[in-house]
């Protein structure tokens, strides 16, 4: 028995260090407690104009949008619906690129992760 914990315990770190590796090679999008973000190398309007491409190649009706400017860091926002859902993204200026969150919330108190997650890769793929 204690043959196979040493032989079986190289493997079983192996297998973590390449799913790690695998994560990490997948185009940089990250899990927040309630939604998505990325840091993509396109400046805020690009962004922003990718993320209201994005809401209507998604059929997400656009219900607000915010800008803020402090010194040379600036920040949007754009708030939109589906039937089921409220959608927030928000974008700020990251060094020379932008850092956009998305949040995809079905009721007061669960968050569509996965939903979230569709619209970033949209925004990031056109924002390419």
């Amino acid at each position: 028995m204690r043959s196979w914990i040493l032989i079986g315990a190289p493997l079983f770190a192996c297998g973590c260090i390449f799913a790690a590796a695998g994560a990490g090679a997948g185009g940089g999008i990250y899990f927040s407690e309630r939604g998505v973000g990325s840091v993509v190398n396109a400046p805020v309007a690009t962004a922003y104009t990718a993320t209201h491409q994005a809401f209507q190649d998604l059929g997400i009706t656009q219900t607000k949008t915010s800008t803020e400017q402090e010194g040379a860091k600036e920040k949007r926002e754009v708030t939109g619906s589906t039937t089921d859902r409220d959608v927030t993204v928000s974008i700020e200026t990251e060094g020379s690129g932008s850092r956009i969150q998305v949040v995809a919330r079905k009721s007061a108190v669960t968050w569509d992760k996965d939903f979230a997650r569709s619209i970033l890769q949209h925004i990031v793929k056109l924002c390419s």
